[in-house]
Parts: structure tokens; sequence; C-alpha cells
């Protein structure tokens, strides 16, 4: 799991659990701590990517928007030129100050 930072927005990725172990609560706790640190940071508005766990995210405010939403500063990332597909959902959070 990790954080791009580009000024007050952010950029959560890779957020994994290895299959032995699903289930345990571990992708609860990193996306927790992801969104904490973010906020730590002072990120403001925070974007993911993917392609199969919409639904996991959405249980932490985050909601589906289209990649024209996205702050510019992400857009130009590596995830967002390359990394990922065009087909991946794009999701986003506000954190509160």
């Amino acid at each position: 799991m990790g954080i791009e930072i580009y000024g007050r927005v952010g950029l959560l990725r890779s957020v994994a659990v290895d299959i032995a172990h699903r289930g345990l609560g571990l992708g609860i706790q990193l996306t927790s701590t992801a969104l904490d640190l973010a906020k730590q940071r002072g990120v403001g508005t925070l974007y993911l990517l993917t392609e199969r766990s919409a639904g996991f995210f959405l249980r932490f405010g985050f909601k589906k928007i289209s990649r024209a939403e996205v702050d510019p500063a992400v857009q130009i990332s590596a995830e967002f030129t390359g990394a990922c597909p065009d087909t991946a959902i794009v999701l986003q959070r506000d954190l509160p100050p």
C-alpha cells in the first residue's frame, strides 16, 4: 500500500492482501491506515483506480467518478497515464481537515 501525494490531493495505490490472509480484516486495517496517513499529510482529496475492488472501497466513503473529474495533478501520474487500464474504475474520497 502506498500514497502518492500531489499537494492537497493524493492517489491511493496497491492496497492488497495475500489470498492466504484474506478475511482477517487486514484490508480494512491497511485502508484505514492509508486514510489516516493521507489526512496527516494534508491531503484533502484522495483518489484510487481499481478493476475489481470498488465495492470494498465504497464502504470507506469513496464514490465513483469519471476520469475527467480527477485533479489534473493526479491525471498525469504513472497510474493514470499507463499503469492502469482505461477500464479501471476511478474512486474519490474527500478527507475532512
